[in-house]
């Protein structure tokens, strides 16, 4: 898989992650995103798609590049996928390719279509906003969705840059601040989602714009409810941290109960605590929480 090193025997089955999602459920997970790297290269995709739908879950919903996308989105929909978010980072070629590392623009644009077409909605178009390379595109990009159509069936994400390289972040991150003003003096109606505080623009074309920024920002962390599963079997309860991860696939894989891993989970739930604080000095403060989580990236 994408930026995935490891060896095939440390990816978890499709039946390993229904079993774990299984066992989440008792705590209220109840919806999954399937992410990645990209999990459309995964060639028991829909049967990963389909051991999830048998779950019981209320969602299943996915990230996806859309370059391999386009034919299967019927048949994912009919497996039991409920939604998806596309990465169109740019409508330009020359750009597209400069944040993609792939020449596959055409391929991304029959994926949008594909998964209006099998009803894959609400659908998201994923923007990762970077300085002087395609921050020049939003109002291009809010076009185009509303060509597409302007009913709230199609969201436009306008996502921060994260750090994963320092000199690459300090190069390219953009303010998402201006750009937030600005939608807000156009906006017809503003709402704010509870997930992350994320705040909505509903613009006089119909058009709806989310805006995304997890960077510096403590209300994002404190307002999270989610928890993220590895390709290899861990629990990871920040996105941006790797130290505190759980391993449970070793262990089911050594012939742990599901009472077990439950127990592993809940661990996974006890270490959560907020990247980004108000204080920002020191370690973030643990903030314990009963509520409940999900597998997903929205």
């Amino acid at each position: 898989m994408e930026g995935i090193k490891s060896v095939p025997s440390t990816v978890m089955t499709a039946y390993e992650i229904r079993r774990v999602v299984k066992i989440m459920s008792r705590f209220g997970v109840d919806a999954v995103k399937l992410t990645g790297g990209e999990p459309m290269l995964r060639r028991d995709i829909l049967e990963i798609v389909r051991k999830l739908k048998d779950a019981g879950l209320r969602e299943i919903s996915m990230t996806t590049n859309g370059t391999r996308f386009a034919k299967l989105a019927g048949p994912l929909h009919d497996a039991g996928l409920s939604r998806v978010n596309i990465s169109l980072h740019s409508l330009r070629k020359d750009m597209f390719r400069f944040i993609a590392g792939v020449d596959k623009l055409n391929e991304a644009l029959r994926a949008v279509s594909a998964a209006m077409e099998a009803r894959l909605l609400p659908l998201k178009l994923n923007m990762t906003l970077m300085k002087k390379v395609n921050d020049d595109e939003i109002d291009q990009m809010i076009t185009f969705v509303n060509k597409l159509r302007a009913d709230g069936e199609v969201i436009l994400q306008l996502i921060e840059l994260v750090v994963t390289d320092p000199e690459f972040y300090s190069k390219y991150h953009c303010d998402l601040g201006p750009i937030e003003e600005r939608l807000n003096g156009q906006a017809i109606a503003v709402y704010r989602r509870g997930l992350h505080n994320r705040p909505r623009y509903v613009l006089p074309d119909g058009v709806t714009v989310e805006i995304v920024r997890p960077m510096h920002n403590s209300e994002f962390c404190m307002k999270n409810n989610r928890i993220r599963i590895t390709h290899d079997g861990k629990f990871k309860p920040c996105l941006l941290r790797d130290d505190n991860h759980v391993d449970f696939l070793g262990r089911m894989r050594a012939g742990a109960s599901d009472e077990e891993i439950a127990q592993l989970f809940k661990k996974a739930v006890s270490l959560r605590e907020p990247f980004f604080t108000s204080r920002e000095v020191g370690m973030p403060a643990v903030v314990p929480t009963q509520s409940c989580f999900r597998v997903c990236q929205d």
